[in-house]
């Protein structure tokens, strides 16, 4: 839990315990949801009357995806943001969303104004984002930085580099960052550092055996 990784580390962590453990994708994503979800529910410092989760197409969108669920089976509104390419979408993400959609979660793929949210969780792009962004991509975070709002961001805020800490064009300024498993180097470096806000560093399962080799 101490461990430093860049992000080819944390990678190789990953794909280790998939695929030579056996423990599937899916099953990680929805223990990194779960350590969310319980930090939203635990923490009373978190507003949770109006949720705004901002997903991307990636395995960190399917991430935030299943946060959505996890907080309206508690009862909670939430609103999903998709601000991802739907045709670009993981195979976890594809099924997170198809999993909201049964459940009649609102999911919103264009978003004018985050007026009347209280809190917004960047579920938007992950640690496997590289170059700069797009300009769609730094739009929307400029979008999120612009609302004043209490930010939580999942594993990285959109738009830092988890490995040295840089910024890809624009990035989310969170209040949090729960992080899973292992601290990111790039969350030591400015303006890494910075961005980060409170760092949480959580179990979510993943082993470093893959460092050991």
């Amino acid at each position: 839990m101490t461990r430093l990784v860049n992000v080819q580390q944390m990678k190789a962590c990953d794909q280790y315990t998939i695929k030579t453990i056996g423990i599937p994708s899916l099953v990680l994503m929805e223990r990194a949801a779960l350590t969310i979800f319980t930090e939203l529910m635990d923490k009373k410092s978190y507003d949770l009357s109006q949720v705004l989760i901002v997903c991307g197409s990636g395995n960190n969108g399917g991430d935030g995806l299943a946060i959505a669920r996890l907080l309206h089976l508690a009862g909670k509104n939430v609103t999903v943001y998709f601000a991802g390419s739907s045709e670009h979408r993981t195979d976890e993400c594809q099924k997170q969303y198809a999993i909201c959609q049964y459940y009649q979660i609102p999911i919103l793929h264009h978003l004018e104004t985050f007026l009347g949210f209280t809190l917004i969780i960047d579920g938007f792009l992950g640690i496997g984002v590289k170059g700069e962004l797009n300009e769609a991509a730094q739009n929307v975070i400029r979008q999120i930085n612009h609302s004043t709002l209490p930010i939580l961001a999942v594993d990285v805020p959109s738009g830092i580099d988890a490995s040295t800490g840089a910024s890809l064009g624009e990035f989310v300024r969170a209040d949090t960052t729960v992080t899973f498993q292992f601290k990111k180097t790039g969350f030591t470096i400015s303006p890494g550092l910075e961005a980060c806000g409170n760092l949480l560093v959580v179990d979510v399962g993943i082993s470093d055996d893959a460092l050991k080799v």
